[in-house]
This record gives C-alpha cells, structure tokens and sequence, in this order.
C-alpha cells in the first residue's frame, strides 16, 4: 500500500543527510567511548530541532565501530537491558524516545546500575527536563546516583543547528533528498515568516522543502511560509488518506464515508492510539455517527502500522508535531468529536491523550485554546482516572511547570498520586510528591494548604539528612524545601518566619556550588533572590541588594553558556532589584534592571504565553510603576494596560489562579489613570478590582484582606475627587478596620499600610467638617509614622512629612495655629532633606508644606516670614527665579 509524504520525515530513515550539530554528535561519541563518563546522557529540546535525528547518526557511527545500537521501544524498558545481555556482553548504546513520558524507566535504570558491566549507555531524549528528571531514582539511591552524574551534562539542543550552516543550505539539501525519492523534479525554494531573524526548527525546514518538491502549482520559485508548512503538509497527507480509504472502499457509494469523518478517524487514532485490534475497532465509535468498525480499525493499521518491537497496535503519525497539529484541528473544529473523544477514556487512552495535547500547547495557540475551553473535561478524567499509579505519573510528567492552563490538573493528579502511594513507599518519595502538591497549590493561589504539605517534606527531608549516606544530594532537597517554606511563609505575609528557613538554603547551596557551581550555581541564584526579597520585606534593602546582585550575576554567568535555559531566573532577579532600588527612592538606578527583564521575558512569553505570560505581565507592572515614579505616567500608561490585557486572558482561563494578580493590574491601571487626571477611567477601573476582591474574600485567605483595604483606601481617594465624600468616608473607614484588625496580630507586617488609610480618613472627616473626629484619627497615623520613620527612615519619612503637613492644615482650621506651626515646621525640615537628595521627587511635597506655612504665618501676623515661604515656594514652582 502506498505511504504517505510525511512518512519521508521520519529521521529515523536517514532519508536526509545529516548536516549541523557536529559539536553535539562529537560530544556524545566521546561520552559513548570514555569508559569513565556517566552511563546515562539526557537531550532535551522542542519538538522539531532534531533530537531523534542527533540520535540516529550517533547510531550509525557507533554502529560501524562495532557497538550495538537498539531505540527501546515504549512499554519495553523493564525487560530492555536482560533482553540486550541474552545477546551479547559487548558495547551497546539504548536510546529512550519520549522519556519523560515512560512508565517503566525507573525499572530500566535499576536494571542498569545492577549490571555488572560499564560498556552499556543509555541515551534519554525528551521535551526538557521538568518534574520527571527531577524525580527519577528517588528511593534508589544507585539510580538517583547515575541521574544527579547525568544532570551537568545534559544536552539542551535550541532551533539553529549551527551557526555556520544556512536555513536555504538545510532546505535545500532536504529538496534533492526528495525530489530524488519522490521523483519529481528538484525545485527552488525561499522561506518566509514574520521574523526573518528567528532560527527555525529543523523540522519545519524539511517540511517546507517536503511542500516546495510536492508542490505543482508552479515551475518556478516556491514561496513557502514557514509559519503555515505543517498546515499545508496536513493537506498533501489528507489526499493520501482519501486515496488509500477509497482503496478500502470506505469512501465508495452513497454510504461511503466524507473526507471529513475520514479525518477524524485519523486523529482520534493519533490521540488515543490502541493497543489491540479490539480497541483500534472501537474508536470508531468515538466518531459522531460511527459504530465500531473491523473495517476501519485495518484501514488505519496500514496507514500508520507499528514500529517493529511496539506493544501498540496502531502506529503513529509521524513527526509528532503534525499529529499534534492535526488532532488539535480536528478536535477545535468540532466540539462535539472533541467531547466524544475526551470521555470514558480508560488509563492509556488518558496517558495518550494528556501527553499529546500537553506537548501541543507549549508552542501551538490553537491547542492552548483548546485545552483552556475543554479543561474541565481534562481535569475531570485525569484525577478521576481508574490507572495505575504509575500512568497518572507519566501524565503528572508531561505537565508543564508553571502553566495557567493545567495548573488544576496537575494539582488533583498529584493529590490522587499521593492517595495511591503503596505504605511502603520511601520516605523521599513521599517528600517529593507532599512538595510537588505545594507546589501546585501554592500555584493555584492557595498558600494555607500549601504550608503543611511543605512542612510535611522539609521534615521527611531534614531526617533523611541526619541519615548516613548520599548527603549532597539530599542536603539538595533538604534546601528545596526549606526555599519552598520560605516562600510560602512570604506569601502569607510571615517574612520573620520566611527569612531563617531561606538563610539555611542559601548556606546549603552555597556550600553545595562550591564543590559544583554548574550543577548547583542555578539553585543558589533562586535562593539568593528569594533571600533578597525577605530581607527587603524585613526593611532591609540596604542588605537586600548586594544579594540580589549575586543572583543577576550567577546568572548572568550561566547564560552565557546555557542562553535559553536560565533568562527566566536572569528575568526575576532583575525585576526584584528593580523593585529594590526603587523602595528607598532610586527608580532611576531601578529602570535599567526593569527594562532589562520585560525585554526577556516579553521573549519567553512570545514562544510559551502559557508558562511566561503572568511573569511578563508582572515585569510590566514592575516597569510601569518605576515609570510613574520618574515623573512618566503617559509612558508607563500602555504598559499598565498591556499587563490588565494579559491578566485578562489568564483569569479567563484559570480564574482561581489569575483574578487575585487582575484585580492588583486593575489597581495599578486606576493610578496610572489618576496621574494622568482621568479621575472617571481611574474610578472604574478601582470598582472593578474591588469588587474582584470582595469576591474572592469568600474563598482565600486574610492576604486578599490585605489587598482590598488597599484597594478601598485608593477608592476612598477616588470618590472624593468626586465629592461623594460619604461614599468615600464608608470605604476609608472599612480600609481602616480591616488594617486594624491585621495589624493587631501582626504589627511588624501591618502597622505601615494602616498609616495610611488612617491619614485618608482623618482627612475625608476634615472636608465633612467633623474636625474634632478627625484629629485623634490623624494624630494616630502620624504617630505610627513617626516610629515607622525612625526605624526605617528611608521607606517611611515621606509620608510622615506629608501625614505632619494633613495635621497641620486641620490644627490651623481647628484655630490651632501655633500647635499648627510647630508640626509644618517639622514637615518642611524633613521634605528640605528629602528634597535635597531627590528634588523631582520631593519638592511637591515641600511646596505643599510651605503653602501652608504661608496660611499660618499671616494668621499669627508674622508678615515677613510669610513673604519668604511664600517666595521659596513660588521658586520651587518655577514661577519666579
């Protein structure tokens, strides 16, 4: 029966000549024939930049120098290295395709480490290396040997396969390759896309030169979007399905099947598979308005029959990404195959399932939509499922780490993972998936649950320490957790608790770099950032900065080696310092650091917008408020609104997770709007996040307490520009009982954000003329203020000038004047010295107080002294030199 064109991709027929990664394919000969290197090597990279390609020529070499050379076939691990002793005792080299989504690598690896030879290599290719790399060999300890020795050599392979080799010289070595299998005439080819610069996969390359030879429209040049090439290789494939389906006379008389239901019969093959010829006959079912078919379950075994040593039944498509492409079309097409598909689905069918469609969305938009529109499906079969415990960790595996998109799958998985550990599970295991769960939830927006899970590893993980045996790597998941604690303690606004637990860490890893800086220098970086962000919670960004600029300058170390792999840690590093310089009033030194990390991670979420998206739009808002403190509100407008746009689009999809970060775009978006005098854009906008917030009072923790009384301060302010000032009084007043109530239990963390809503209500109560109720409420926040100030003079003495100066005004309008007097001097000789070391920053403030030092001089008849704060302040206004 004939084959179709796609089938001619498959890299592991040699068909095109290998060309590029010559340092790669060197590296890993070396590795194959040093009998001191580690016997296990990871690759990793997207799907499309030539994995299986690197693999197969290391085949062929090492072939022809005598080695044995066997790809493990899926299902096939356990029994794959007593299977190669029964045929020789000689050099082999076992490559795992997929390897992140094997049940059985642990049992091929233990197999591995129990045999006595040091001639066997095990080549492990995957997607990258998330949670499943990170687990791998837990519980045993040669295995988890073999994993942590593989770790510094994995092999990160990214789009361009050389610098010195072309795009035009890849597709047109693939052009003759085809045209010479095809025998068809060879034919010019230019690509295109969006962005000439971008390096492309070398898939898509041998796609586009695939189209260009099948291509008959034209005897000339063949233009070729890059962008479109699967699309357009999904038709040519089609036309192949339509002639062999007439073959089988599934599509012959009035009976006979559309081309649509055609297609859909191969893509509900692509995503579930089967393993016999039963359940390749009931697929057809899954098609609206099949019924079982013998008939059918044969047509697709000769479309995409088995690999030789394939437990499957049904083949793949090959290359993936155009299964992918083709299932994800299908199942967005039409929503009622895409529900027929995704239900009743029994444990491998689920596994199949998840992994494709998991694979699909980290770079196809189409598949994030569909994933974001059926997840409750998703969701429900996956923890649901009736599996093995071994399956739901194979589907746990492919699962993306962040992800907005399947962040609550991920969590029930992981909770149903748990449930089914065996009482004899290792004591690490169990540590490792109490963590993975507060991960997931701490993900989800739910710290409270989240904090026993972490305690619950940390004290696993501190008793396996005491323990004789593997110290640096459990002194590694020791430190992981106590970071993990750490965090969650800052999000529950704990920061005395958070900063010891990631003291230890950093000392932990610290030590561990020292010995392996490549290994461990990543993990030092992250704890010295989180470290950084406790000690400024704390009131020390003096001390938070040289640490924070070890961490940028760990990683900026680590790109320069690994360019893609670390810009996300390179990202939050720059974007906590900039938060750094800006607190105690350097948002000129801040802006550099903050366009720095908007800039990468504008990139990162252009390429993955499920995993980078929410991170971008935490560097804009970053970005926007420095702006704002620069005197630029019309430029730091946009980019508020660019990251409320984003939020938008992750709340829709994850609303648990995302409304929380809207609401705090929303917020942000109403004072941009109020610096730019839109005060009725700047309410709106302010009532919305409220109301966001409210909602989600219901539901969480007293954190978003913390963030509406903010929001209702702002709101308060809002209203009176308004003259709804007992709208205004009844919100401020709220704000303040709620920051009371917060600061009652804990001072440290609370006393500064009730300063200023007490200030707000004592002067919304002075414009309703209640002045006598004002003054012991503005007396208050002055005093908190003041030791607020004397404390951390460099966070507070701002706005103790400018509470003193609201006090002033009311002891003046009480008829107070010399009271008045005292407290404006106060404030000016504290604005004088701000305003000295920052004058755009500052000499509003000054202007404001001498105003008001004018009022009360005239009204103590002390003429002369008025004229002089009155020509200082006219001055500082420019309007007289």
């Amino acid at each position: 029966m004939p084959q179709g064109p796609a089938r001619l991709l498959d890299p592991r027929l040699e068909l095109v000549g290998f060309i590029g990664r010559d340092h790669e394919l060197a590296s890993l000969v070396e590795w194959c024939e040093d009998d001191h290197s580690t016997r296990l090597r990871l690759i990793t990279g997207p799907g499309g930049v030539g994995k299986t390609r690197l693999a197969v020529e290391l085949t062929t070499r090492m072939t022809t120098v005598g080695w044995r050379c066997e790809r493990i076939a899926d299902g096939r691990e356990g029994e794959a290295i007593a299977a190669l002793r029964a045929v020789t005792r000689g050099r082999a080299l076992l490559v795992v395709d997929y390897a992140e989504t094997r049940v059985r690598l642990g049992q091929m690896l233990t197999a591995l480490v129990g045999d006595d030879g040091i001639d066997v290599r095990v080549l492990l290719l995957a997607r990258s290396a998330g949670e499943w790399w990170d687990r791998l060999g837990i519980g045993v300890p040669a295995v988890w040997d073999l994993v942590q020795a593989a770790r510094s050599a994995e092999l990160i392979l990214s789009p361009a396969i050389d610098a010195d080799v072309s795009d035009a010289e890849v597709v047109a070595q693939a052009v003759r390759s085809f045209a010479r299998k095809l025998k068809l005439p060879e034919r010019a080819v230019q690509i295109y896309d969006d962005d000439d610069d971008a390096p492309r996969r070398v898939l898509d390359l041998h796609v586009a030169a695939l189209v260009a030879v099948l291509d008959k429209s034209s005897d000339g040049t063949i233009l070729v979007d890059i962008r479109t090439v699967l699309r357009e290789l999904i038709r040519h494939e089609q036309h192949f399905w339509y002639d062999s389906a007439r073959m089988y006379g599934l599509s012959d008389g009035p009976a006979g099947m559309p081309t649509r239901i055609l297609r859909q019969i191969v893509a509900v093959g692509s995503l579930l598979g089967a393993a016999n010829e039963e359940e390749a006959r009931e697929l057809a079912r899954r098609v609206p308005g099949l019924s079982p078919s013998a008939k059918v379950a044969a047509w697709l075994r000769e479309l995409y029959p088995p690999r030789q040593g394939e437990l499957e039944w049904l083949g793949p498509m090959q290359p993936d990404r155009l299964a992918e492409r083709h299932v994800v079309g299908e199942l967005v097409g039409s929503p009622k195959f895409a529900e027929s598909c995704l239900t009743s689905l029994h444990g491998m069918q689920a596994r199949n399932a998840v992994i494709l469609l998991a694979r699909a969305s980290s770079d196809d938009i189409d598949a994030e939509v569909l994933l974001s529109q059926i997840l409750p499906k998703v969701s429900g079969f996956v923890t649901d499922l009736d599996a093995p415990l071994e399956v739901l960790t194979a589907i746990f595996n492919v699962i993306p780490y962040p992800t907005a998109i399947l962040a609550s799958a991920a969590v029930g998985l992981a909770e149903r993972i748990i449930g089914l550990l065996p009482d004899d599970t290792p004591p690490a295991v169990r540590a490792y998936w109490s963590n993975s769960l507060g991960i997931g939830l701490a993900q989800l927006g739910r710290p409270v649950q989240a904090l026993p899970l972490f305690q619950e590893a940390l004290a696993i993980r501190r008793e396996l320490v005491a323990n004789p045996g593997h110290e640096e790597y459990e002194h590694d998941d020791l430190a992981d957790s106590l970071i993990n604690l750490g965090i969650v303690f800052s999000e529950l606004g704990r920061p005395v608790d958070a900063l010891p637990v990631t003291q230890e860490a950093v000392e932990i890893r610290r030590e561990l770099a020292a010995t392996n800086p490549e290994r461990y220098g990543p993990d030092l970086a992250e704890s010295l950032d989180n470290l950084g962000s406790q000690l400024a919670a704390l009131g020390g960004v003096t001390d938070a900065l040289p640490v924070i600029q070890e961490a940028i300058e760990i990683y900026r170390d680590l790109t320069a080696f690994h360019s893609d792999r670390y810009h996300p840690g390179l990202a939050s590093s720059l974007d906590n310092l900039g938060i750094r310089f800006a607190e105690p009033g350097q948002s000129a030194e801040a802006l550099p650091a903050t366009q720095e990390a908007v800039k990468i991670r504008r990139e990162l979420a252009a390429a993955n917008p499920d995993r980078f998206g929410s991170d971008l739009a935490y560097s804009l808002s970053n970005l926007a408020a420095v702006l704002s403190e620069l005197g630029r509100p019309a430029d730091a407008l946009p980019i508020t609104q660019e990251a409320v746009d984003i939020r938008r689009e992750l709340a829709a999809t994850n609303p648990d997770r995302y409304r929380s970060d809207l609401a705090g775009s929303l917020a942000d978006l109403g004072i941009r709007f109020r610096e730019l005098g839109r005060s009725a854009d700047a309410l709106a906008v302010t009532q919305e996040a409220v109301e966001i917030r409210r909602e989600l009072i219901e539901t969480h923790s007293n954190l978003r307490l913390i963030d509406l009384a903010g929001l209702l301060t702002n709101l308060g302010a809002l209203l009176c520009e308004f003259g709804r000032l007992d709208d205004a009084l009844t919100v401020t007043r709220e704000a303040v009982e709620i920051r009371r109530e917060l600061a009652a239990t804990n001072p440290d963390r609370h006393r500064g954000d009730l300063a200023p809503s007490l200030d707000n209500l004592g002067v919304i109560m002075a414009q309703l003329h209640r002045l006598g109720d004002a003054m012991p409420v503005m007396q208050e926040a002055a005093d908190i203020y003041r030791e607020l100030a004397s404390a951390n003079p460099n966070a507070y003495r701002k706005d103790f000038a400018a509470a003193l100066n609201n006090l002033g005004v009311l002891f003046t309008e009480l008829g107070r004047p010399a009271e008045a007097l005292r407290i404006i001097q106060e404030a000016i000789e504290i604005h004088r010295e701000l305003a000295a070391t920052d004058p755009a920053r500052n000499r509003q403030g000054l202007v404001a107080s001498l105003t008001n030092l004018v009022q009360i001089l005239v009204s103590l008849g002390r003429k002369v002294e008025a004229d002089r704060a009155r020509i200082e302040a006219a001055k500082l206004r420019g309007l007289i030199t």
